[in-house]
């Protein structure tokens, strides 16, 4: 049976932009880093483990409902186990169907599986990297506007990094300026920096 994704837009045809600031010395993020395999490509878990894999799984398909993003380690150990999704995890997505990803990996030789936001932080542990900043960002709801630099912004620290990211909110549609704090051990505070973009639409998914 064929599923369709059905995406209403209410629209008014209103909208208003304001100008918002922020502070000297940020660069611009790289709109490549739209591309979330990018950002698991950097990720340096706070452990080494024999084997591990981040996967995306889309229940809602016929087949190839799990799609393995990067696997990590030596595949012979994987083939000694039986990884079984778990059937839920993080980054819940895809909506009205269901789709997220889980990571499974081998420790003291059992498989264990990070299912959950706070589970994700953990297996990441510290911060090594602008794309493992943005991850965090991204289990705290955020995410960055390749278009503003007002909403899509870093710069690197002593203790971590300091960004500007976007709020999205979809009915009404709203566009806010985010400034969080990450430091190396992937602690994580925000406050706004105000709503940059704003229209009476509604989109509803």
């Amino acid at each position: 049976m064929n599923k369709f994704i059905i995406i209403v837009v209410f629209s008014f045809f209103s909208c208003h932009k304001y100008n918002v600031d922020i502070e000297k010395g940020f660069t611009k993020i790289d709109r490549n880093f739209q591309d979330r395999n990018k950002l698991i490509d950097k990720i340096e878990p706070n452990e080494k483990y024999q084997y591990w894999e981040f996967v995306f799984s889309n229940p809602g398909l016929q087949s190839g409902k799990d799609k393995v993003l990067r696997n990590v380690g030596d595949s012979l150990i994987k083939s000694r186990y039986k990884i079984i999704n778990p059937k839920k995890g993080f980054f819940n997505e895809c909506m009205p169907s269901w789709c997220y990803s889980y990571i499974a990996y081998v420790k003291n030789g059992k498989v264990n599986y990070v299912t959950d936001e706070q589970g994700l932080k953990n297996f990441i542990g510290n911060i090594n990297s602008l794309e493992e900043a943005i991850l965090i960002a991204k289990l705290n709801d955020l995410w960055f506007d390749s278009e503003e630099i007002k909403a899509g912004a870093y710069k690197k620290t002593k203790n971590g990094y300091e960004l500007y990211l976007m709020k999205y909110y979809n009915c009404p549609v709203k566009m806010e300026s985010i400034k969080a704090n990450i430091d190396t051990t992937g602690k994580f505070s925000s406050k706004s920096n105000g709503i940059y973009f704003e229209s009476t639409d509604c989109i509803v998914s």
